[in-house]
């Protein structure tokens, strides 16, 4: 199934589908609306022309624009709206965008970015429809390109940031059927259906927030309620009762503040089945705690990766507290393994690396061949992440190959904000590295060199500058460790940790 048929088969569904800023659209003004755009997208587009970008917050119109895309048969690339410039160009040029959907808020942003992309864009206000044209190159608006050079994007659906820094990013391809079967798989799993009620406060350019939430609730004909405003306790509880939701999707970083709020009366969330969560550290103690504090609420432990559409595990209520710690057992129709085990010293139990297979992993890295089938051999998808079972086969993690730095549930690569600090006139080097944190799980903080060692506050004054100017707030170190001299491998790396 393509994902345009799950918006087409609610056509002429009254019912509400999304509800924002206490106003509220049918499934059948959402399809009106996508299909509009998708109507004049593909006036101005060929078979053979590049992808289209969505450079928008959480919105009425995030949702329209996107399956406006899918219905022109294109594919989408959502690009978060804190992006900063270089990162915005580095997405641009590398995933061959000749489209920029966004909004007029943002257009002055875009038009100042394109300027220094290598490519023609053309800039749409998805409000209005309105094109905007900053480079002088475009002969036409019907923009093409050399016929089948994207013929590796055939059945591609969207391409969705998972690493790599501004000038060597990395985007996974996740197609159709990969979405299809995670969003069948969540149903099954959660015992979903178009009754419930889903509050969306996760970013929508988030892997975790692009299936379990919105496609699969878009998939079942059920109700979108979008966060208007920064998630505080106090915010939440309202919206939950105000809109009697049934289900919320989460990182940890957001249950501890309501672990450290007031209890609410029952009756305020009495609709709510669920809270999933996942994407960083829940300390145990703290999450037991709050199992025990709202027991008719049911706790979700969840783990995935952007490379399995994204999820993989889930530890349901009935073991919540019996297995706590664990992030449970996988999602139906996807399988989960171990490999390379070793054994712990004071520990019979074997840790390996978790490996995934399914119709829901990835069809690879956009434009890494040989990376990808170094991370999908025979089907299995290799994690690059620890764990164990126990004697009743539930998943524990113990760890992470990779360098990924996860703060309130998003991934954080260290090389990336590297190479900012690198193209900083004072610094010799620097690492960049996670440090644990209470609310957030980990804080990216960095260990640097200057060439000027002199005046040391003044060169960090003006390297968070610099970082803040170029950098999306949650990637800014928020230490920086100024050291002499750098421990180094064998081979001459510098050690991260």
């Amino acid at each position: 199934m393509h994902i345009k048929k799950l918006l087409e088969r609610q056509q002429d569904n009254n019912n509400t589908a999304v509800i924002i800023n206490n106003h509220s659209y049918s499934y059948k003004d959402l399809y009106d609306r996508a299909k509009t755009l998708s109507s004049f997208l593909s006036r101005i587009i060929s078979p053979s022309s590049g992808n289209i970008a969505l450079f928008l917050p959480n919105s009425y119109q995030y949702v329209y624009s996107y399956f406006a895309i899918t219905m022109a048969d294109k594919v989408i690339v959502p690009i978060s709206n804190e992006a900063k410039a270089p990162e915005i160009v580095a997405t641009v040029d590398y995933c061959d965008v000749d489209i920029i959907i966004t909004d007029s808020k943002h257009i002055p942003i875009i038009i100042e970015v394109i300027s220094k992309v290598s490519r023609p864009i053309l800039i749409i206000n998805g409000e209005t429809q309105e094109i905007i044209e900053p480079n002088d190159d475009y002969n036409s608006l019907h923009i093409t390109r050399e016929p089948n050079w994207n013929e590796d994007l055939f059945d591609v659906a969207i391409m969705l940031h998972t690493s790599g820094t501004t000038s060597n990013p990395k985007r996974v391809m996740l197609t159709h059927e990969n979405l299809i079967a995670n969003i069948k798989s969540n149903i099954c799993s959660l015992e979903l259906t178009s009754a419930d009620k889903v509050l969306i406060q996760l970013p929508m350019f988030f892997g975790y927030c692009n299936t379990a939430q919105l496609l699969t609730h878009i998939y079942l004909g059920a109700s979108i309620v979008i966060m208007d405003k920064i998630f505080t306790p106090n915010y939440f509880w309202r919206m939950v009762e105000r809109e009697r939701i049934t289900n919320f999707t989460t990182v940890p970083s957001c249950l501890l503040l309501l672990l450290e709020s007031r209890s609410v009366a029952e009756n305020q969330y009495a609709s709510l089945r669920y809270i999933c969560f996942g994407g960083g550290i829940m300390p145990f103690d703290q999450l037991k705690i709050l199992i025990e504090r709202y027991p008719s609420i049911g706790f979700v432990h969840t783990y995935g990766q952007t490379e399995a559409s994204p999820r993989i595990t889930c530890l349901l209520p009935p073991e919540s507290l019996v297995k706590l710690g664990s992030v449970g057992k996988p999602i139906p129709n996807v399988e989960l393994s171990l490999i390379n085990i070793t054994h712990t010293e004071d520990s019979k139990e074997g840790i390996g690396e978790l490996i995934v297979r399914g119709p829901n992993v990835m069809k690879g890295y956009y434009k890494r061949k040989e990376e990808t089938s170094r991370t999908v051999v025979n089907g299995w998808l290799h994690t690059g992440d620890l764990g164990k079972y126990d004697d009743e086969g539930f998943i524990y993690l113990v760890g992470r190959k990779k360098n990924i730095i996860i703060s309130s549930g998003i991934n954080i690569y260290p090389e990336e904000i590297e190479e900012i600090i690198m193209n900083f006139s004072n610094t010799e080097k620097v690492i960049v590295f996670g440090e644990a944190d209470d609310l957030f799980g980990e804080l990216p903080v960095a260990k640097i060199k200057f060439k000027n060692q002199e005046n040391e506050q003044e060169n960090i004054s003006l390297l968070k500058e610099h970082c803040q100017k170029l950098l999306s707030t949650v990637k800014v170190p928020k230490k920086f460790y100024v050291v002499s001299e750098f421990e180094q491998t064998l081979t001459g790396k510098l050690k991260r940790f």
